[in-house]
């Protein structure tokens, strides 16, 4: 027999124990000789059915049989063939002779070590007359075999007689997508040990995001995080100045090692930590952040820790690889945090009990202190933890923005590309095409729309709603919840012509689901065990005479077909999204429990602030006017809760949808007094009451800068169409926070427009472009100094609008895995310009083009400049500063001859670099230095530089120490090095100057300000 053919066979089997999982009987699991495919088989009715079914378990195979092909032809080359054979027929002898009888092989979160141990368990040995190395290729086919089957089970519809006619269906695009899922493995070979299997589990866990509403015979259809994700934007949270620019996560991760991220519900914060788990255990994130492809990612979602101790490193697996942990190495976790390799990602300060939050951040403290090197990245909403909660550890802090209007597109594009991706029926695409452009045209027109859609999960609900609904849709957001529970509660299924419990109607459905959440919330929990929900449901269900199921069946009917709930692990069930949590708490508190007192009562604790607001909207008129009242009650009585009471109030109006014209006026007036507003959180609170706080933002007078930002948010935040003409008031406001919010909320509405109303009046002298449609602004903009482009290199810029004034431009391209060239000769007609930098993935050509910009004083380029490119540059260029990345074939300091009197020069990750010797040319006017450099490069040329005041070495200068003897002008030097003897050893030398050693974090290394 052939190896390929072997290899097919094994193939064959292995789908056939995929199936197994697949079908989720365990009876037939159990037996040997029982095959789930002919279960399955079985439940068709037509024989060219049977026949497309078994042509598609044998595409599985052949998927298979490719993945396993690199082990058998490169890793275990060497060995012979005969060798190889009897190793593959041992695998699939394992496969074949072991019942699957763990109930733990059914479980969500299954891996592939479990897997791999139970069949050996089950099965003979295989491997007494293989050889040391026949036994290793055993043992990782094996292993990875059990991979792929997890795989497969996973990536098929949940198994039912219309999933199979599902699967028929859509045959080519589903083996497609197993394909695919298979190649985002990480390649397995020998010498990969732990370290593998626990990245090849998280990345099967956590690469996929659900797009609410694009269904099929499952709760929701998951894709690729890397296919789905859309990238967030965030601002530095900043308490002095108030506010920052708007900038991509993916740039702010490139700084940062600690940050902690706040966002209101719905954001994508617990996304975006699925999305840095996956990049880092791919070895996957764009180049710019390469030096995350090193890490290990650690999610540690702490709702799971409400009523247990906080992990300990070496649980920190509990999460994502429970059943592997026993074959943790001792001490795994705690070498990579000490190592920095580690990535600890702390989600949900806010789902914990307030009395929890300071025992979190002493937890943190202690884990940050003991394991300084780790990255440590805290996600929270933003009533749970204020800014400076984690200063003392020095977290930078993000606040995360809803999505700009461009990103809506693309959000809104990628759902209907998901949902036309589920159909061959052209007809079908072809009307989905439609919706998608009607949708996209209501966002144009409707500024409502455009405020809830920034959100991705509500972007997503209306994407779902508008197609469900025929294009019409709710006005508000607890009318999109309300809808939405009824197109996953009940419609789905009747459309589907899916059966459920008999008498189990969706009146029934919501009182359980809506009684499970309440208790949530009261209990603080944003989880429960298993067995402890059935119980909460069977205590329900004795006062449901009308449901004649047991709480198990009910449980499982809700679990699977209702959409909402879900078992992220083991033994534990949560609600698929909080929003949806506390939507259905606060629709029973008032409608099935009448607590209008426990609401009240509760309205100071951030947990309980969304069901208050969406209480409101359930209430009885009666019951508004009663809790509305009990707020403002609360505020007079409580002094240290009145401005929380009062704005949470204020925010209620959202969802009133009748209230007394006494009462409304009242919460007007006591909100009135609270302006201008004195945080961000304040001013979120203002605008979500709706666009008539316009007026009373109209009147407000704000005077330091913060209150200016806040104010400024807070019209923005509305959404509203009428904010634009509130924002011109601070058009002459020349503080720069002020300016920059007002330059951050260009993305919060139609950029022509906001750019001719706002934008083209300001006179800054800095601009951030992120978008070639705001360059419209740049033609009226004379005063323009200073401009950060962010460039997209599937969009000509046309660099010809720059402001020919403009003394300092930067261009930034990130994320991307192909470079963009720039001509320098594009950039000759600035005569002003005396600064000009490029970053990421920007290449400049014709470099010595810039010698012709009679004021340029400074240059850095981040990609490779050819030693060509040097050598044509006439000499006694009046450079201040030269920095070069990447730059190949720089092998001597001697080719920068062209420099007359450099201030600064910088070479970073310049590996051909041999000699430094020539630095000494500019010993009088050199002040600071920033070199990358090999292990030997003789460093000794550097002690003539006596002006030289600040020095930044990536490297380990201890060979030529003795160079820091002649820098008597040095006062700051920053070393990337492991070796401990340089502190001591410079600071005997230099007494005066001030050291800082990175100890291996070359992302770390910046240059001081001279």
């Amino acid at each position: 027999m052939s190896l390929e053919a072997a290899l097919i066979q094994l193939g064959t089997v292995a789908v056939r124990t995929a199936a197994k999982l697949w079908l989720g009987d365990q009876k037939v699991a159990a037996e040997v000789t029982a095959s789930a495919v002919d279960v399955a088989s079985a439940r068709l009715t037509k024989h060219r059915d049977k026949r497309k079914f078994s042509r598609l378990m044998d595409d599985f195979a052949e998927a298979i049989a490719e993945r396993l092909e690199p082990l058998v032809e490169v890793e275990f080359r060497s060995l012979p063939d005969n060798e190889k054979l009897a190793a593959i027929e041992a695998v699939r002898a394992t496969f074949e002779e072991a019942p699957i009888v763990d109930s733990d092989l059914f479980a969500a979160d299954l891996d592939a070590g479990h897997l791999d141990r139970a069949i050996r368990k089950r099965a003979s040995n295989q491997v007494g007359l293989l050889s040391s190395d026949g036994t290793s290729f055993y043992n990782l086919l094996l292993r990875e075999s059990c991979g792929y089957v997890i795989e497969i089970s996973r990536g098929l519809p949940q198994f039912s007689s219309s999933a199979l006619t599902e699967l028929l269906r859509r045959d080519r695009e589903i083996i497609d997508g197993i394909r695919e899922v298979l190649s985002r493995l990480p390649q397995r070979d020998r010498s990969f040990g732990f370290d593998y299997d626990y990245r090849q589990l998280v990345a099967r866990k956590l690469d996929n995001i659900e797009m609410f509403g694009v269904t099929l015979t499952d709760a929701s259809r998951r894709y690729p995080l890397t296919v789905a994700y859309i990238s967030l934007t965030a601002s530095r949270s900043d308490v002095d100045e108030g506010s920052n620019p708007s900038t991509r996560i993916e740039e702010l991760l490139v700084s940062n090692k600690r940050l902690f991220i706040r966002g209101e519900a719905g954001l994508g914060k617990t996304t975006l930590l699925y999305w840095i788990a996956v990049r880092s255990a791919l070895r996957d994130f764009p180049e710019v952040l390469a030096q995350w492809n090193e890490t290990i990612p650690f999610l540690i979602p702490l709702r799971r820790y409400v009523d247990k101790d906080f992990p300990a490193p070496e649980r920190f697996l509990d999460e994502v690889g429970r059943h592997i942990a026993d074959e943790m190495p001792k001490g795994w976790v705690q070498g990579l945090l000490r190592s920095g390799r580690a990535v600890v990602l702390v989600d949900g300060v806010d789902e914990l009990p307030s009395a929890r939050r300071l025992e979190v951040r002493n937890w943190l403290k202690d884990i940050v202190e003991q394991f300084p090197a780790a990255r440590f990245i805290v996600t929270s909403r933003p009533g749970a933890a204020a800014p400076e909660w984690l200063s003392d550890q020095e977290f930078n802090v993000l606040d995360l923005e809803p999505m700009a209007v461009r990103d809506v597109r693309v959000f809104i594009e990628r759902w209907h590309d998901a949902m036309r991706s589920l159909s061959v029926d052209e007809e079908y695409k072809s009307e989905i095409e439609a919706y998608k452009d009607g949708l996209l045209d209501k966002l144009e027109t409707n500024s409502h729309l455009r405020r809830l859609a920034g959100y991705p999960l509500l972007c997503a609900l209306i994407c779902a709603l508008h197609k469900d609904r025929r294009a019409v849709l709710p006005e508000n957001r607890i009318e999109l919840y309300d809808v939405a529970m009824q197109m996953m509660l009940e419609r789905r299924d009747l459309e589907r012509q899916i059966s459920g419990l008999e008498g189990f109607s969706r009146t029934a459905k919501t009182l359980l689901l809506g009684h499970l959440a309440y208790w949530l919330i009261r209990n603080g929990r944003s989880d429960i065990e298993t067995e402890r929900a059935i119980e909460q449901l069977r205590r329900q269900l004795v006062l449901m005479p009308q449901v004649k199921h047991n709480a198990g069946d009910v449980y499982r009917n809700l679990l699977e077909r209702s959409g909402l709930l879900r078992e992220p692990v083991h033994g534990r069930v949560d609600f698929i999204h909080r929003t949806f949590q506390e939507y259905l708490c606060a629709r029973s508190a008032v409608l099935d429990s009448d607590d209008v007192g426990t609401l009240v009562a509760n309205a100071h604790v951030d947990q309980w602030h969304e069901v208050v607001v969406m209480a409101v909207g359930h209430a009885s008129s009666q019951q508004r006017e009663e809790l509305l009242s009990g707020l403002l009650e609360r505020a007079d009585s409580e002094p240290e809760k009145h401005d929380t009471l009062v704005l949470l109030a204020l925010a209620s109006l959202e969802t009133a949808p009748t209230l007394s014209a006494e009462l409304r006026s009242t919460i007007h007036k006591r909100a009135a007094a609270l302006l201008p507003p004195k945080t961000l959180t304040a001013a979120k609170s203002f605008a979500s009451a709706g666009a008539f706080v316009l007026d009373l933002l109209a009147r407000s007078r704000p005077e330091t800068a913060k209150e200016t930002v806040n104010t400024i948010r807070a019209i923005v935040e509305t959404g509203s169409d009428e904010a634009i003409p509130l924002l011109k008031r601070f058009i002459r406001d020349a503080r720069k926070s002020v300016q920059d919010e007002l330059f951050r909320s260009w993305r919060r509405f139609d950029e022509e427009i906001y750019a001719q109303a706002i934008i083209s009046e300001m006179t800054p002298t800095w601009m951030y472009i992120d978008d070639p449609v705001k360059v419209v602004a740049l033609e009226r903009m004379q005063k323009v100094r200073s401009l950060t482009l962010s460039l997209d290199p599937r969009v000509r810029f046309p660099m010809g609008l720059l402001p020919p004034l403009v003394e300092e431009l930067s261009l930034w391209l990130l994320g991307n895995t192909h470079s963009l060239v720039l001509d320098a000769s594009e950039f000759t007609g600035l005569k002003s310009l005396k600064a000009l930098e490029f970053f990421g993935f920007v290449e400049v050509a014709n470099f010595n083009s810039l010698r012709l910009l009679p004021n340029l004083k400074s240059i850095g380029v981040a990609r490779g400049v050819k030693a060509d490119d040097l050598a044509k540059i006439e000499p006694n260029w009046a450079l201040s500063s030269l920095r070069l990345e990447a730059a190949e074939d720089l092998r001597s300091v001697d080719q920068l001859f062209f420099l007359d009197k450099p201030e600064s020069i910088a070479l970073k990750r310049c590996a051909s670099l041999e000699n430094v010797s020539g630095l000494a040319r500019w010993a009088e006017s050199l002040e600071a230095l920033s070199l990358t450099f090999a292990s030997g490069l003789d460093l000794t040329p550097l002690g003539s530089l006596s002006n030289l005041r600040v020095l930044t070495i990536d490297g380990d200068p201890l060979e030529s120490i003795e160079f820091f003897r002649g820098l008597t002008s040095l006062r700051h030097v920053l070393i990337n090095a492991s070796s401990n003897a340089l502190r001591p050893k410079i600071a005997d030398m230099l007494p005066n100057v001030k050291i800082a050693l990175l100890g291996g974090f070359p992302e770390m290394v910046v240059e001081p300000d001279v």
